[in-house]
């Protein structure tokens, strides 16, 4: 018997893609409600319906696949719609940041290459400036389209199109986004990715520690073409009820909280701390809260306390990056003991341990791989990792070494498994010699009674070559001068972390995901300075 073996590219095993995930929406939960935006309520039938209606409506327009359709959107329903009808059609979507300026649009459509731009009525100013910049746009859609100008109207372009699956084969080795990183060092990097990091995603979402149930109702207030979005595609797969909000607002979410009885919210710690400190969080009925999904940056022990002693155990901290879609790790309920022995009071501070679709190494300058207990770069190796930063294959070089994505934070891994963030290794600051990780002077200053929100970064200092400066957000009503924050990192941490000068402000400057943008911080005092760090 003689066996011949031929070497032929393989196609991914697990060729599954959003398609697949939406029919099965529609299999076995197409009567219930699954989609809420204010008055607007909608089946898993009506949604999938809408989402290949617009698939169809693109590929109708001329586009093909492969083409990039651009979203600049505010939370809605639609939102929901487009960047799942746009990959219904083999078409990645390319998020904008609806916070971003005129020139960033620009940008981003040029470099993506978009072919169409879907926008919220309410960016219509903005065309003017923005078209004349971008030249290869084709076409410019309206949403929800009853004050469209000169544009095409996406209602009536789905009104026109057909309901069915898209006639586009497509698979898990197509790429189904691009998203454009905050820019925190030079112009944003469009990170490229693959349905399988998208299916990827969805796998570990639902078998690692969310826990979603039939009955669950998510509400989400942070953008959902962004971060937030991830949780839609679980939950909808579930048949569990999205509720999707305008935005953050606290009294808002309580009052949407007692109306549609949310069991899960999706939060960034800034939230959280708005939350908690709300002076009308008593007047409302939150005990159907089950859950709460945290992460994007740190946040304070002593904040995640008080959280807990409010709605329970019910918080789940989940680790990941536009590069490597959360979750790479997870720090699960039962892993959130306040008052424990030492060991697992210390874990409130990790953001747990890889899911199983996920490797996480910690390795030295040299890329290799540290013991445990040693800090290092934390690296991925995953399906959920980009699959290549967009035109930029010098950054993807550098990014993506020997198959471990490089994330740029910086921790270490204890015996247990756990990982702990440590810093971001761009955010390190070297004062006199000696290493200091911001986070840890922040974990301080929140333990003050006065602070509500705190940033800290590195500025120029002639003695030094950097010294520590805080960024500090006061409690309503409370009250605290320089000194007394100083006084009290003094007692907190050795000499040379405490900062040396602290600012107040009313608030601090964040991207629409809710992360402290650090950047905005320091600009002012390097932009004198031949180095930036």
């Amino acid at each position: 018997m003689y066996f011949i073996f031929i070497n032929k590219p393989q196609e991914h095993p697990l060729n599954i893609t959003i398609r697949d995930i939406l029919n099965k929406i529609v299999q076995r939960h197409g009567d219930r409600e699954i989609l809420v935006f204010q008055d607007s309520r909608f089946t898993g039938r009506q949604y999938v319906e809408r989402v290949y209606r617009l698939g169809n409506a693109l590929l109708g327009l001329g586009l093909k696949k492969g083409d990039r359709v651009a979203l600049l959107l505010n939370n809605s329903n639609f939102s929901a719609e487009c960047f799942r009808g746009a990959n219904s059609a083999g078409m990645p979507f390319v998020s904008l940041n609806a916070r971003n300026a005129v020139p960033e649009h620009i940008y981003i459509l040029n470099d993506s290459g978009a072919k169409a731009l879907i926008a919220g009525e309410e960016f219509l100013p903005l065309m003017d400036k923005i078209l004349p910049g971008a030249p290869d746009l084709e076409h410019v859609i309206v949403v929800p389209g009853k004050n469209k100008g000169q544009f095409l109207s996406y209602e009536e372009l789905l009104v026109t199109a057909p309901s069915t699956e898209p006639d586009v084969d497509i698979t898990a080795e197509d790429p189904y986004s691009i998203r454009y990183t905050s820019g925190t060092t030079g112009k944003p990097k469009g990170v490229l990715q693959l349905f399988r990091s998208d299916i990827t995603q969805l796998y570990n979402s639902l078998m690692e520690g969310l826990e979603i149930r039939k009955s669950d109702v998510v509400a989400l207030t942070a953008p959902v073409t962004h971060a937030s979005g991830s949780q839609i595609m679980p939950h909808m797969a579930k048949g569990a009820k999205v509720v999707i909000m305008a935005g953050f607002d606290p009294e808002n979410l309580l009052k949407t909280i007692e109306k549609e009885k949310i069991t899960t919210l999706y939060l960034v710690p800034t939230m959280i701390v708005m939350l908690i400190n709300h002076p009308t969080l008593k007047n409302y009925d939150i005990s159907t809260i089950r859950t709460i999904r945290y992460g994007a940056s740190p946040i304070a022990p002593n904040v995640l306390k008080k959280a807990m002693g409010i709605f329970g155990d019910v918080f789940l901290q989940g680790y990941g990056l536009t590069e490597a879609s959360m979750p790479i790790t997870l720090l699960t309920k039962e892993d959130h003991i306040p008052d424990g022995t030492e060991k697992s009071v210390k874990r409130l501070k990790s953001i747990g341990r890889e899911v199983l679709i996920a490797k996480v190494g910690i390795q030295d300058p040299e890329c290799k791989i540290l013991p445990d207990g040693q800090t290092g770069e934390i690296c991925v190796k995953s399906d959920q990792v980009m699959k290549e930063y967009w035109n930029n294959p010098e950054a993807t070089r550098e990014t993506l070494v020997d198959g471990w994505l490089h994330t740029g934070d910086m921790g270490y891994r204890d015996e247990d498994g756990y990982l702990y963030l440590v810093d971001r290794k761009k955010d390190m600051i070297i004062s006199g010699g000696f290493n200091i990780y911001p986070r840890e002077v922040e974990d301080a200053l929140y333990l003050h009674e006065s602070v509500l929100e705190a940033a800290v970064v590195g500025i120029p200092d002639e003695k030094w070559g950097e010294t520590v400066m805080a960024f500090v957000v006061l409690k309503e009503n409370k009250t605290a001068t320089e000194n007394e924050i100083i006084a009290h990192c003094r007692e907190q941490l050795a000499g040379y972390k405490k900062p040396t000068s602290v600012k107040f402000l009313d608030e601090l400057p964040k991207n629409a995901n809710g992360k402290i943008l650090k950047k905005d911080l320091k600009a002012p005092y390097w932009e004198d300075q031949e180095r930036k760090i």
